[in-house]
């Protein structure tokens, strides 16, 4: 069987399933499928793409970029990521130039308004 890429394994949700909040209270359970939802923030991290464009496998788009802003309306976004950022795994990360490109203005801006002149200009003014 192939895992979906943007599937969480069972360990994996287990230490998350804690950090998300509501959904636990109560006889009947969660109202909603939280475990689907951080599947579908994964899904949106990824692909970079529109609410519109998430797959339908997730529910209907316009119920998570609701959810979605509701999260972050009331600080449960930040304290979610901030938990994850506590346990990263940096073991793997490898940043060189080959992944962080420099914009092609950054070798030779100006200091100031009116600072260096080129060399060609401060002959003519010398002249």
């Amino acid at each position: 069987m192939i895992r979906d890429v943007d599937a969480l394994c069972d360990d994996q949700w287990d230490r998350l399933c804690n950090l998300v909040p509501g959904g636990r209270a109560g006889e009947r359970g969660p109202r909603c499928n939280n475990r689907l939802f951080v599947e579908a923030l994964m899904w949106m991290a990824r692909s970079g793409g529109r609410w519109r464009d998430l797959p339908e496998r997730f529910g209907n788009y316009q119920a998570v970029k609701r959810r979605y802003y509701r999260w972050i309306e009331r600080g449960a976004l930040d304290k979610f990521l901030a938990a994850l950022t506590t346990e990263a795994d940096l073991e793997w990360l490898m940043i060189d130039s080959t992944i962080v490109r420099a914009h092609q203005h950054a070798a030779g801006a100006r200091i100031a308004k009116g600072g260096r002149m080129p060399r060609v200009w401060a002959d003519h003014a010398a002249a």
